[in-house]
């Protein structure tokens, strides 16, 4: 009977396992499936509703969601001038206007704003981005409701659910939706569109420092949310009625499209991150798009994260934001210890706080729409290698400004690192458009905005740790060491993404390119394809003299060199082709 009991206790534990490993094999079957349908297939009815917006009064216009995007991110921005309720809530939750409290909220929010985008991106794509926008406002405008109960009630937990959780939510939804949707308009000019559309969000910091200011000061904290989110509210609502997606199939420019199923020799080969680029296209009209300029791939949501060049994408975003993200939420701070009435020595600051706060956000506002612009006309790479390497410049000269107690030095520099901050969010969109499809915009994107919440929530907890060591060990919040100690941390991870930039394969020609046989690598920087050779038998100098051996070779090619290096290439694969053929013919 023992015998028995045991074998039915085995037999059971074993049914039970099985069937734990089926709800785990569903589970990830199910995650798998959400992320692999990104694209949205409207039906007949909707494709002939879209043609009007407005409550079907007015008859769309691609031009129309530009203004009705900078709305919409405008009031989103609001976000960025979270610092000017900094002192007031801890005054009034804490007592103490340095107690530090509040600052977290900003950090929640945005930290739930990338995991929100990332969570929800394959739904947003698949749906209408109306429908998405509408559900991003409406639970925006509830964090801030539940925000002004927080302050009332004088309860720094429910303000970080309700603005850090529930406005972060509404955040994410609603910023990935209005931008993508708006870039899709204009296949030529994506960075431009993106970067048109969320100038609004770099708008609202620039707006809502002086807007969070009077409400402060002319009402009280709790109305203050109240009227913000109102307002906010009522211009989305309007907005967002005149948010629509292009047609299926809208290519306007002719633009050369090339779908997974017919990349799938080289996208399997550059998934793995291997140099295989030998295999035959075995396509003709997949052979004309390679030939063309700047053709566009299509693929599915996994494959481009598999993709290397997704995560190194990753990396060099992450890199670009993570300055101006520390900067933005303690800027006022730094100013006044630095260069204000908390230094050594008081004085006042040659700027109000507020109002350089809402300069950086015009920065930010400007970046968007330049870089983006830029970003058009000489390529999304060689215009992200440049924004990184201007801030590196920048963060390098920060402890010179600060050393040299410059004010504005210190805040020329800060609102440079802005420009480039905000022409990272403005150009970010179309990068990931052109690399891995229209279709896979919204999810890649949102997946892409995790780094926003990594850089806001990691960066602001190194930043105050490292703040609070100095201070828990006899420093003084005056000190420049403090702040300096948190640039050089800054800088090596600038760096780093800068690295991770250049070998970012950010087209189909340069994911395809010919490897010669001595070839250890190649990338494309700013422009150009750079060579990296193996000499594995260096020839004796013609004279006879010794000579020093040399191992490597570095070729940085010419534009007409590369060109024909690409079309000695496609030549080949045609021949390929042929031959393939050929059997079959006979």
């Amino acid at each position: 009977m023992n015998h028995a009991g045991a074998d039915g206790s085995m037999l059971f534990s074993r049914i039970s396992l099985q069937g734990e490993h089926r709800i785990k094999r569903g589970w990830v079957s199910m995650i798998m499936e959400y992320y692999s349908h990104t694209e949205y297939q409207p039906s007949p009815e909707q494709i002939e509703k879209d043609r009007f917006v407005f409550f079907g009064l007015v008859r769309c216009k691609p031009w129309m969601a530009i203004p009705a995007g900078i709305l919409i991110q405008f009031c989103y921005g609001s976000v960025y001038a979270w610092s000017i309720f900094n002192a007031p809530i801890n005054k009034a939750v804490a007592g103490d206007p340095t107690h530090g409290s509040a600052e977290i909220t900003f950090y929640i929010a945005l930290g739930v704003l990338g995991v929100t985008a990332a969570i929800f991106g394959p739904w947003i794509e698949t749906n209408h981005p109306r429908k998405s926008g509408i559900i991003g406002l409406v639970v925006f405008y509830s964090g801030h409701l539940t925000s002004a109960l927080a302050v009332y009630v004088r309860m720094i937990s429910l303000l970080y659910f309700g603005y850090g959780l529930v406005a972060g939510i509404g955040l994410g939804i609603g910023y990935v939706s209005t931008i993508d949707a708006v870039s899709k308009w204009w296949p030529r000019a994506r960075g431009t569109a993106a970067g048109c559309a969320v100038m609004g969000f770099g708008g609202g910091s620039l707006a809502f420092s002086a807007i969070n200011k009077w409400l402060i000061d002319n009402t009280n904290l709790s109305l203050s949310f109240l009227i913000l989110g109102s307002l906010n509210f009522v211009i989305m609502l309007v907005s967002i009625q005149f948010i629509c997606p292009p047609p299926p199939g809208h290519n306007p420019d002719g633009i050369p499209v090339l779908d997974s199923s017919e990349c799938q020799q080289y996208m399997k080969s550059s998934a793995v991150g291997t140099h295989d680029v030998e295999k035959p296209v075995q396509n003709p009209r997949a052979m004309r798009a390679l030939a063309a300029e700047r053709p566009t791939l299509h693929v599915t949501l996994g494959e481009a994260l598999q993709s290397r060049d997704y995560w190194l994408l990753y990396a060099a975003f992450l890199a670009n934001i993570v300055f101006c993200l520390v900067i933005i939420s303690n800027l006022p701070r730094i100013i006044h210890e630095i260069f204000g009435m908390g230094r050594r020595v008081p004085r006042e600051p040659p700027l109000p706080a507020y109002i350089a706060v809402s300069i950086e956000g015009g920065f930010n506002m400007l970046g968007r729409v330049v870089v983006g612009l830029l970003s058009d006309v000489v390529g999304r790479k060689t215009t992200f290698l440049l924004i990184l390497a201007i801030q590196i410049v920048v963060i390098s000269f920060v402890p010179v400004a600060i050393h040299a107690d410059s004010f504005w030095g210190f805040l020329a520099l800060v609102w440079t690192a802005t420009l480039c901050y905000g022409g990272g969010f403005g150009m970010i969109p179309a990068f990931v458009s052109d690399m891995f499809g229209i279709n896979n915009t919204s999810s890649c994107h949102g997946i892409l905005l995790t780094a926003w919440s990594i850089a806001s929530v990691t960066g602001g907890l190194i930043f105050t740790g490292v703040l609070n060591h100095f201070l828990n060990h006899g420093g003084h919040a005056w000190e420049p060491r403090i702040y300096i100690a948190n640039f050089m941390w800054m800088l090596a991870v600038t760096v780093t993404g800068f690295v991770c930039c250049l070998f970012v394969r950010a087209s189909i020609r340069d994911r395809m390119f010919p490897a010669l046989p001595n070839q250890i690598m190649h990338l494309r920087i700013f422009g150009r394809v750079f060579r990296v050779l193996c000499l594995r038998h260096s020839p004796p100098p013609s004279d006879g003299r010794k000579s020093r051996r040399k191992f490597m070779e570095f070729e940085y090619l010419t534009r007409a060199q590369e060109q024909t290096a690409w079309e000695e290439y496609l030549a080949l694969r045609a021949v390929q082709q042929r031959l393939l053929k050929e059997p079959n013919d006979c």
